[in-house]
């Protein structure tokens, strides 16, 4: 409904508030790492149908109702609303608006890295710092200290970060080296990396539920190996369709990471802090979801 550009991307950043808050909402009544595979998979199959899905409406109709497919999401608040414990948490504080605001203008700062080095750098740098002095101060605010001294959580959160920050930037960059390698047209190259994602997505939800029969080191290896995997194919295959497989383990890697490291990381909080530490996890998640296409981009321009 906005007349002009600008309303549109401030109603464009509250669609993806809601977003994230409905993805940290089905995370926390998930409950077990074979529904969380199904979520992740979910969010993988959806990704990857989304950006078809949009263009066609937007070729079609408008893009204005490309945005607008976000609202179906609408539908399932009363099945959510009757699932869910809406009982005030125990032991639950007032709001911490300054930790929040702090830790969004870090997480801003960073998502400029790639595109801004210097001023993004030296933001962030000093963001970071007056966000490590507020949290000494109030150590149970938005950002709570004892999840920082979680080891578990800590390292889930920052290889979930990892991953998806890998996923995004080959998402980004798989359909470029397709074009620089081949002659397909732009719909071989969409139906190829849709097809390859939605098979990344069904991988996802067997390895993830799967990962509940396995002890930690292994499902940790198999991440690793297959999170490094994608970008090195990227980088060697001198076959170009070989691309569309990395996609295919890009997505796999991230989804099945998404789904057992959030309960690595949930069940290592402490049970006070484990709603925050689902909201956390998922923001370095998202984190990925802005650093990949910024590193891509940059790759791209650099080239």
């Amino acid at each position: 409904m906005a007349p002009w550009l600008p309303l549109a991307m401030a109603g464009r950043a509250a669609q993806a508030a809601g977003a994230a808050g409905l993805i940290a909402a089905a995370m926390s009544l998930a409950g077990s790492v074979r529904r969380m595979g199904v979520i992740a998979a979910g969010f993988g199959a959806l990704g990857a149908v989304g950006p078809l899905l949009g263009s066609v409406l937007a070729d079609a109709a408008s893009w204005r109702l490309s945005l607008a497919v976000g609202a179906v999401a609408l539908l399932a608040l009363p099945a959510v609303l009757r699932g869910a414990d809406l009982s005030a948490p125990p032991n639950s504080t007032s709001f911490d608006g300054r930790g929040a605001a702090l830790l969004v203008l870090t997480v801003t700062a960073l998502v400029l890295v790639p595109r801004y080095p210097l001023p993004a750098v030296a933001a962030s740098l000093a963001t970071a710092a007056l966000l490590a002095l507020h949290i000494r101060s109030h150590p149970t605010g938005f950002v709570p200290l004892a999840l920082l001294r979680t080891r578990a959580f800590v390292l889930s959160a920052v290889l979930a970060c990892t991953l998806a920050t890998s996923y995004f930037a080959l998402l980004f960059t798989v359909p470029q080296l397709l074009r620089d390698r081949t002659d397909w047209s732009a719909a071989t190259i969409g139906t190829g990396q849709l097809v390859a994602l939605l098979a990344g997505s069904a991988l996802s939800m067997a390895l993830a539920a799967a990962s509940a029969r396995m002890n930690r080191p292994r499902v940790l290896t198999i991440l690793l190996a297959v999170g490094a995997l994608a970008p090195l194919t990227a980088v060697l295959t001198p076959w170009a369709p070989l691309l569309l497989l990395v996609a295919t383990l890009a997505l796999l890697a991230t989804s099945t990471g998404q789904a057992t490291l959030s309960v690595y990381a949930t069940t290592a909080a402490p049970a006070a802090q484990r709603s925050t530490a689902i909201g956390l996890f998922n923001l370095c998640y998202q984190l990925g979801g802005a650093f990949g296409p910024a590193i891509a981009a940059a790759i791209a321009l650099g080239g």
